[in-house]
């Protein structure tokens, strides 16, 4: 493929992923508020019995809210769709025997965009937010807006979901010859410096939160050493056989 012939490919899978965030995005607007008061359970959790959760300070916040957890919830509910575009756009660069890699690529970045989604909701969320308000309220009472809420956890769903997506993409990178298992052994001294900053940024500036993103982006990240060394493994025999063929 030529590079225009390259841009429109990609052109075309841009607009079909685009298509199907918009689809659901107006079917989960109808239903806003109850997502909201899904997203807001953590916080009502963490927050003094009686307390009001949420607070706005303007006439349009509520229905400004109200679309960005629509369009929050067609992203994630999306997800298949939207990375069944992404990879089959790079199947092209890979060789066809590595193209049987496409769909558990597909089903395994979909389960780890979903899971880190819903660990992030489960357990990462509701532990930053008991840890920041206990802290804050020691020097006053929380008025925690709907817009800044929000914006916390668009921000922590969608950096979980693309952090959990490690293994497939230091995989796709194997496959293309970027790298290897052995240089990402050799660098994991580099690697742990880079989970430690990129949780410090993805996550609420307090300790407890990065530790616990960056635990589970170092497990993903040994575990794809594993299945990079399984795949090599797999293709050394063919390697080997090839020279006897000749002969």
């Amino acid at each position: 493929m030529s590079l225009m012939d390259h841009l429109d490919e990609l052109r075309k899978r841009l607009i079909r992923a685009l298509i199907a965030v918009v689809v659901l995005f107006f079917v989960f607007i109808s239903i806003g508020n109850m997502i909201l008061d899904f997203l807001k359970q953590p916080l009502v959790e963490a927050l003094p019995r009686g307390a009001t959760a949420l607070h706005f300070t303007g006439p349009m916040d509520v229905m400004f809210v109200q679309m960005k957890v629509a369009f929050l919830a067609a992203i994630i509910a999306g997800a298949p769709i939207w990375l069944y575009q992404f990879w089959k756009f790079f199947e092209p660069a890979l060789y066809p025997k590595e193209r049987k890699y496409i769909l558990p690529f597909i089903f395994a970045s979909s389960v780890l965009f979903l899971g880190g989604v819903v660990f992030c909701y489960v357990v990462m969320l509701p532990m930053a937010l008991k840890f920041l308000l206990a802290m804050g309220m020691e020097v006053g009472a929380p008025i925690i807006t709907v817009t800044d809420y929000v914006s916390l956890v668009t921000l922590m769903f969608l950096g979980f979901g693309i952090a959990f997506e490690t293994p497939v993409i230091l995989i796709l990178l194997s496959l293309l010859g970027i790298i290897s298992a052995q240089s990402l052994a050799e660098n994991r001294k580099i690697v742990i410096v880079g989970i430690l900053i990129i949780a410090a940024i993805l996550t609420p500036p307090d300790p407890i939160s990065q530790i616990l993103m960056a635990i589970p982006m170092y497990l993903l990240f040994e575990m794809s050493i594993l299945i990079i060394k399984a795949i090599d493994a797999g293709k050394e025999p063919q390697s080997e056989s090839l020279p006897a063929k000749a002969k």
